[in-house]
């Protein structure tokens, strides 16, 4: 897949709940993994215990990602 597919994606955590929209990613220049995750939490960002970067988004580390239709699973 190219990144491209993924952004704007809604994304989930295993569980369900809902973190918001993926609004960017970043890559892993060494081994091509997926690093963080970057997203876009419409306000919900008290809701999440991530991270937050200086335009709100949430910073979500991760080591593994899960398409379910037009969803983003996350672990």
């Amino acid at each position: 897949m190219f990144s491209r597919e993924l952004i704007g994606m809604e994304v989930e955590t295993v569980t369900g709940r809902s973190v918001g929209t993926l609004d960017d990613l970043v890559i892993d220049t060494d081994d091509g993994s997926v690093r963080y995750l970057l997203i876009s939490t419409a306000g919900r960002v008290s809701e999440c215990s991530y991270k937050v970067d200086d335009r709100g988004r949430a910073v979500v580390e991760t080591d593994r990602i899960r398409i379910d239709g037009n969803r983003l699973i996350i672990n």
